[in-house]
């Protein structure tokens, strides 16, 4: 009999300690777009060589995305090199972020994605983290695109990850943001090489912005 009791109290325990974990990690429906498009304008509209372009976005993007907080930006250089900046932002990360691979076969193109790890240089300052890769074949070309993730301290491509630094984040200083950063240029056959190079060259630029503000 004692052990009958001992079994339900660790069950009553155990069902507790469950429910005090979904509480915490329950995020607000309540949107805070005012906040999150605040912190993305934050970003410059110039960044170092690259001077961008606000695009326009469809309505039905917002509301698939169930956020506002969204840059869709055009990068260009002097020597008309382009790189195209996607930036979804939670303030509030209640929601899945819909993976860029699931967008572009969406829209009938043909994806490659692969993981690899990139190294960035600022001035004497090094750092590397993974990244997604995909390739995105289309009639017209080709693309290339590197996306990841930005929770408090975490960068990187790794989805799962993320979603552990955000619950972490919660339970100790109650920030649930995420990001998700996307960037792409067009790729010439055969030249994947000075596509790598130019997202690369745009990235280190980019980082630190991503780093202050996100």
């Amino acid at each position: 009999m004692a052990n009958v009791k001992l079994r339900y109290l660790i069950v009553a325990l155990l069902l507790l300690v469950t429910a005090i974990i979904i509480n915490e990690l329950q995020y607000d429906l309540l949107k805070d777009d005012e906040t999150g498009i605040a912190i993305l304008q934050s970003i410059p509209m110039q960044i170092g060589k690259w001077k961008g372009e606000d695009l326009s976005l469809d309505e039905t993007v917002y509301d698939i995305l169930e956020t506002r907080a969204i840059i869709h930006r055009s990068f260009t250089t002097n020597s008309e090199d382009n790189v195209f900046l996607s930036v979804v932002h939670y303030y509030d990360t209640k929601v899945d972020f819909h993976a860029p691979e699931a967008c572009l076969g969406g829209r009938g193109e043909k994806t490659t994605k692969t993981n690899k790890t990139i190294t960035l240089f600022s001035g004497a300052q090094q750092r590397s983290f993974d990244i997604a890769e995909i390739i995105a074949t289309r009639v017209w070309g080709q693309t290339l695109t590197y996306y990841f993730y930005k929770s408090g301290q975490f960068i990187g491509g790794n989805y799962i990850k993320m979603r552990l630094s955000i619950a972490g984040n919660k339970f100790a200083r109650n920030d649930t943001r995420g990001s998700l950063i996307r960037i792409s240029t067009a790729m010439l056959p055969g030249n994947k090489p000075a596509a790598e190079a130019l997202l690369t060259h745009f990235l280190e630029e980019l980082l630190p912005y991503v780093k202050q503000s996100l």
